[in-house]
């Protein structure tokens, strides 16, 4: 009873998340799985919609019940006219918004916690008189390197690259790049441990 129990939630989950990388237009993939609420959000049809690609293994987490640290969202792609978020393989992400205006590279193996925003331009130009003006929105790409671990609420600004296999601590604001192997944390976020893990 129990293995045919598993058995058709593993094919519930299928269902579901098929219908939300349909619904995103998204190719689907069978190693994805996609709990609750995904959206992607792109330039209307009249624009070059930009390039969203996602590797296997691809987890969005939705779902409060098996989230209990906390998801008050779902999860966002954004991707603007001519821009590239590039995901790698086996990436989680929790309730959290990734936004595109230029590039945003995600390596293998990382996991952003809920509440994160990944954002690569200011979303609006920052002098008053300029707020109008969308081309004068400043924006610069972001890097993710491989097994990087994004604790909940963090902000990551643009112009940032966090090198592979690095923890940034939740709540944090990352304004600056963050080296390899270290743990960092804080607003602005700064390495508090070197060479971790190695």
């Amino acid at each position: 009873m129990r293995a045919l129990i598993r058995r058709l939630y593993r094919i519930y989950r299928s269902v579901v998340t098929c219908y939300y990388a349909f619904r995103a237009g998204l190719s689907y993939d069978k190693t994805w799985t996609i709990s609750k609420r995904m959206y992607v959000v792109r330039p209307n049809r009249f624009h070059d919609q930009g390039d969203i690609r996602i590797g296997h293994y691809f987890q969005a987490q939705g779902n409060l019940k098996q989230n209990l640290f906390g998801i008050i969202q779902p999860v966002v792609l954004q991707v603007g006219t001519s821009a590239k978020l590039y995901i790698g393989e086996n990436v989680g992400i929790s309730g959290s918004t990734i936004s595109a205006t230029q590039e945003i590279i995600i390596g293998n193996n990382v996991l952003i916690g809920s509440g994160c925003i990944i954002c690569d331009s200011d979303a609006h130009p920052l002098a008053p008189k300029d707020r109008k003006d969308p081309s004068k929105t400043k924006k610069s790409p972001i890097y993710i390197g491989d097994n990087v671990f994004i604790g909940a609420r963090t902000i990551v600004l643009k112009g940032v690259t966090i090198g592979a296999n690095s923890i940034i601590g939740a709540g944090s604001i990352v304004s600056k790049s963050i080296p390899e192997n270290v743990i960092a944390a804080g607003n602005p976020c700064k390495v508090i441990k070197s060479n971790y893990g190695q």
